[in-house]
């Protein structure tokens, strides 16, 4: 997954205005230095403890979706494949003031999405990791196969039949920016 998340950052460096939509005013100090450097990819020293995923739905989070948080602080990764929408899965930035463990907690990302998912769809089976950036609909990664899907927008809580990718790290080598 490190180098499925470096290729991808290493692709919108040929946009150097890639990220110019996004507000980067409240995130801390040292991870806002570097993206006012124009690093967007920057290596974690510490690890989200993503126990609290487990302890709320009963099963491990999946490896790749781990990695995803835990490896780098970055912005939200986005771009098309294999849907007419585009894709943006939740960024890994950590807010002034909040401890690396609250990132799972805010608006957009891993926990609040779980929460709005379980409300209609099956969180047993499958996983938010982002949205769909027109519709808002989700993109699911599936527990068991590790596929990535989009909510069927005309069911609540189903999804489309067939996946986008075969895998979140295939989603994101696949992203065209």
């Amino acid at each position: 997954m490190r180098g499925t998340i470096q290729n991808y950052f290493e692709k919108t460096k040929q946009y150097p205005n890639y990220f110019t939509n996004e507000d980067f005013s409240n995130i801390c100090d040292d991870i806002k230095k570097e993206i006012d450097k124009g690093v967007f990819l920057i290596k974690r020293k510490d690890e989200t403890d993503l126990s609290v995923f487990e302890e709320k739905y009963g099963y491990t989070l999946p490896t790749e979706i781990n990695d995803y948080i835990n490896l780098f602080w970055h912005p939200c990764i986005r771009g098309y494949c294999n849907t007419k929408e585009s894709i943006v899965l939740f960024p890994v930035l950590k807010k002034d003031g909040d401890s690396s463990d609250d990132i799972v907690f805010y608006k957009n990302s891993l926990i609040s999405m779980a929460k709005d998912w379980e409300k209609m769809g099956d969180i047993k089976k499958f996983i938010p990791i982002g949205w769909l950036g027109y519709s808002g609909g989700y993109v699911l990664y599936e527990v068991s196969s590790h596929n990535i899907f989009v909510e069927n927008m005309d069911v609540d809580g189903e999804v489309e039949d067939k996946p986008i990718a075969n895998s979140l790290k295939e989603l994101i080598n696949n992203m065209q920016v």
